[in-house]
């Protein structure tokens, strides 16, 4: 996915989740935060970010604040911070016929399933079309009442956490993530296909594994869903500061 109209600023602070000042053009703006978790290991004061401009003149804010440039000793990463962004990519991805499942002939966004609602719902008609692409493991397909239709529940997260190389989810507790996960084993006990992919918002990585010391409870649901056949899958993107696209499949090691 691409942005219309992209500007660089520099961070000064974050009042509160929702909102940042950055300075831009040596004004300092209030932008909006597209992303409401913690990110404390890259909103840094005087960090390098990336701002989308909205034409919208009823807006608060002119100002979306999206990416960051996260500097080290030894090197500087571009992060993609809006929280919207992955969903975006990997429909573009889908829809193109890129993903490990092959090219889809439905893809509903936002389906509910029992108490939660996923992020893709597909179905793609030829159960035999043989998966291209061996790097994300295997996929698992399972027999549905119409073995010609696969149908498949994709869960879709975010991940911005890096530490060392190493990307890292989630980076604050997160209950409703344990539910969704839950739910998913559900799925695949009914005979749906169901994979959780974590998009990495970023270009490169060593690989990814979930973050017990943040939420223990997260990294064991993870396993479980793992042993009960739902499908874990993790992308590095390709990012720039206009853009993010789903890139290449990463390692997961969930045991680390």
């Amino acid at each position: 996915m691409k942005y219309e109209n992209i500007v660089s600023g520099t961070f000064r602070k974050r009042p509160n989740r929702f909102i940042a000042h950055v300075v831009i053009d040596g004004t300092e703006e209030i932008c909006h935060v597209k992303n409401t978790g913690r990110c404390r290991e890259l909103l840094v004061p005087g960090c390098t970010v990336y701002c989308a401009v909205s034409d919208n003149p009823k807006r608060k804010t002119k100002f979306d604040l999206v990416a960051v440039e996260k500097k080290t000793e030894n090197r500087s990463l571009l992060i993609n911070m809006d929280s919207q962004a992955p969903n975006a990519a990997v429909k573009e991805w889908l829809a193109a016929g890129q993903s490990p499942f092959g090219k889809p002939d439905l893809i509903k966004p936002e389906c509910r399933y029992g108490n939660s609602r996923f992020d893709f719902y597909l179905e793609i008609n030829d159960f035999n079309t043989p998966v291209e692409d061996k790097s994300y493991h295997n996929v698992h397909r399972t027999v549905s009442s119409n073995p010609a239709i696969r149908k498949i529940f994709l869960e879709v997260k975010g991940v911005t956490l890096e530490e060392n190389g190493i990307v890292l989810f989630p980076d604050a507790p997160t209950e409703r993530g344990v539910k969704h996960v839950r739910e998913l084993i559900e799925c695949h006990k009914e005979g749906y296909e169901t994979c959780i992919l974590f998009v990495v918002q970023m270009n490169k990585a060593s690989y990814f594994t979930p973050n017990r010391k943040t939420h223990p409870q997260f990294a064991d649901i993870l396993n479980e869903a793992q042993n009960s056949g739902v499908q874990l899958m993790a992308c590095t993107c390709c990012i720039s500061p206009d853009e993010i696209a789903v890139d290449q499949p990463l390692d997961i090691r969930l045991k680390d």
